[in-house]
């Protein structure tokens, strides 16, 4: 009787040891866990500034040419490069395209002379015939390369379009004027001013000055 007593006791005691070194150390990773939490807000800080990718923000400067900046990541640099331009590319003639087919729309509500074509099949000729060529023709003005932690490479760049953007709506007019696209003078000019302002509108909303 007296041994099981014993065993008793000897069982409540290793019960009431447990359950003091369990909660001491519950208490000790909460100590941890919250001299953790002191020491990151101590080591953040208060306000951090971001720097903006160098071809991002020559792309967005004020230029006298329609710029565009692209970027690709690839473990081949000569691919990364080359997929940054086509990019940097495709950005531009989503642009262009975007101006050109508010300005066919309007070109096709407005005209003074009733037109040949939808306004769909209008912006796309010209997109195809007068426009695809101004941007293949596009050149790289500045370019960025970062060596990535697994081996691979990041590419950016800027392009931007030979001719100004007055020379590109002077030379862009005057093949619509020689086809025949858009025969009268005042359609044509209200197709250029239109482009124009579609242009403008794009680049605001995409952060492109």
């Amino acid at each position: 009787m007296k041994a099981n007593q014993i065993l008793f006791l000897l069982f409540l005691t290793s019960m009431v040891i447990g359950c003091g070194s369990s909660q001491k150390s519950a208490y000790n990773d909460y100590e941890y866990q919250e001299w953790k939490r002191q020491q990151q807000q101590q080591q953040r800080p208060s306000r951090t500034l971001r720097t903006v990718e160098p071809c991002i923000a020559m792309a967005n400067a004020e230029s006298e040419n329609l710029r565009a900046y692209g970027t690709a990541t690839s473990y081949v640099e000569k691919v990364a490069l080359s997929e940054a331009e086509r990019d940097a590319r495709n950005r531009m003639a989503s642009m262009i395209k975007v101006a050109v087919e508010g300005a066919a729309q309007d070109y096709a509500q407005n005209a003074a002379r009733n037109i040949k074509s939808t306004a769909g099949t209008l912006g796309e000729s010209i997109m195809t015939q007068y426009v695809a060529q101004e941007i293949s023709n596009t050149r790289v003005i500045e370019t960025s390369i970062y060596d990535l932690s697994d081996g691979s490479v990041q590419v950016y760049v800027c392009i931007e379009m030979k001719n100004t953007t007055n020379e590109f709506s002077d030379k862009l007019k005057n093949e619509l004027s020689r086809d025949g696209v858009i025969e009268l003078e005042y359609d044509r000019e209200r197709f250029m001013q239109k482009m124009s302002e579609g242009l403008e509108r794009y680049k605001k909303e995409n952060n492109l000055k």
